[in-house]
């Protein structure tokens, strides 16, 4: 899975970190995991028409493991997948393509496209949904009034200056007509079950892929706030619509994989003294590198011994330059320049979608052994991956066909 394994394992600890993320990318596999769900769960796929759609960075693969539970009664079939993954065929399945991180044109037409395909649903029809992070960009029709060039200038305005995840879906599904429980009425009266991989803080149904399926009551004071905060008084967003309950008596949303299972699986493999920080970490990754290591000082000075750590979340970054790389990558390096020399440690950050920012890299991993110049220079124009590519700290893994947001895995101690 890891690409450039040899170029970063330089040392033990980065071995044996990194042959854990590797064990850990394969076990989590989408595909292994809506299997074993369906089979623990009993769950029944009870219809004579059953239709199947699907969106996000892990749509492929869940499609692979649901396929053999659902074929016999299969009608239609079709996913929006990343425009630059790499997917096999299957006769049945529609595959089409969108962007990501932004939403574009690609995304609405295949939008479009795939909704096509549901036609004449009735109540004893079964729509299947397949959702997974990248959602929010990938499945994507603009509301009235709203433009595709509109939604990606909001949505990059408000990345750029350091929204999270919340933030940015509040506003997404006030401009789109399938986000915020909008799609669960295109699917009505036919009963729906989504099955969803999560990659957000909380595992909160209304964020994933901007909760196309769950009915969203947002406070119009913290709608405003969050509007005037990052975009002024900009006129084109539309107060939310509420949603009859009816839309969503019969549509059933299952979880089946989230960051805390990757956690308790490295937990579980770690074999070593190790403490397990949970899932929920976000806010600014120049803030949270700081709170980590204050984290991580006061666990050893309890422990006194070494201890390896893991936690996951997602953070962002204000983007000021016009580099390469990503905040995990930014993660790292800022540790590193924050640590100081009676401190021992081995760090990884990686996204699990083997993507991260806008580089090749899924992450990055440094250590208080192999010391790396610049670091402000390289952080200041956010060009993360150019200077731990040339230090043997790149993680490189292409797309991984998951997402759970981001893992961060490490040894600490102090001298």
């Amino acid at each position: 899975m890891i690409e450039n394994y040899n170029d970063i394992a330089i040392t033990d600890t980065r071995r044996k970190i990194l042959n854990i993320i590797d064990k850990t990318l394969i076990a989590m596999d989408p595909e292994n995991a809506i299997k074993n769900f369906i089979e623990k769960n009993n769950i029944k796929f009870d219809s004579k028409r059953i239709f199947l759609i699907g969106f996000g960075k892990a749509a492929f693969k869940m499609y692979s493991g649901i396929r053999p539970f659902i074929l016999k009664d299969l009608v239609y079939a079709s996913i929006i997948v990343p425009d630059d993954e790499k997917t096999n065929d299957y006769n049945e399945l529609r595959i089409l393509r969108g962007t990501h991180p932004f939403t574009g044109d690609l995304s609405v037409s295949s939008s479009i496209s795939m909704l096509s395909g549901l036609k004449n649903l009735n109540e004893n029809d079964l729509v299947i949904v397949l959702i997974s992070g990248g959602g929010s960009s990938l499945f994507e029709i603009p509301e009235d009034g709203i433009n595709i060039d509109d939604i990606k200038n909001i949505s990059k305005t408000m990345m750029d200056k350091g929204c999270d995840i919340y933030e940015l879906n509040m506003v997404r599904s006030m401009l789109s007509k399938v986000k915020g429980g909008k799609l669960a009425t295109m699917l009505y009266p036919a009963r729906v079950i989504s099955f969803i991989i999560s990659d957000v803080k909380n595992d909160d149904l209304s964020i994933i892929a901007s909760g196309p399926l769950t009915r969203i009551d947002y406070r119009i004071e913290d709608l405003m706030e969050t509007i005037k905060k990052y975009l002024g008084n900009d006129e084109r967003i539309k107060m939310y619509r509420n949603i009859d309950d009816i839309y969503f008596n019969n549509v059933k949303q299952y979880i089946i994989l989230k960051n805390r299972d990757f956690l308790d699986y490295i937990y579980s493999n770690i074999n070593d003294d190790a403490v397990n920080l949970g899932s929920n970490f976000s806010g600014n990754v120049e803030d949270l590198s700081l709170i980590l290591h204050n984290i991580l000082k006061n666990i050893y000075s309890s422990k006194r011994k070494p201890f390896y750590f893991m936690l996951g979340g997602e953070t962002t970054v204000d983007v000021k330059g016009h580099g390469s790389g990503g905040r995990n990558q930014e993660l790292v390096l800022r540790f590193m320049k924050n640590s100081s020399n009676s401190e021992v440690y081995t760090i990884a950050s990686f996204g699990t979608d083997g993507i991260d920012g806008v580089s090749p890299a899924a992450g990055g991993i440094v250590d208080s052994d192999h010391e790396i110049d610049n670091i402000n220079e390289y952080l200041n124009r956010n060009d993360s991956y150019n200077l731990l590519i040339k230090n043997h700290g790149a993680i490189i893994t292409g797309r991984t066909g998951n997402n759970v947001s981001d893992i961060i895995i490490g040894l600490y101690y102090n001298k």
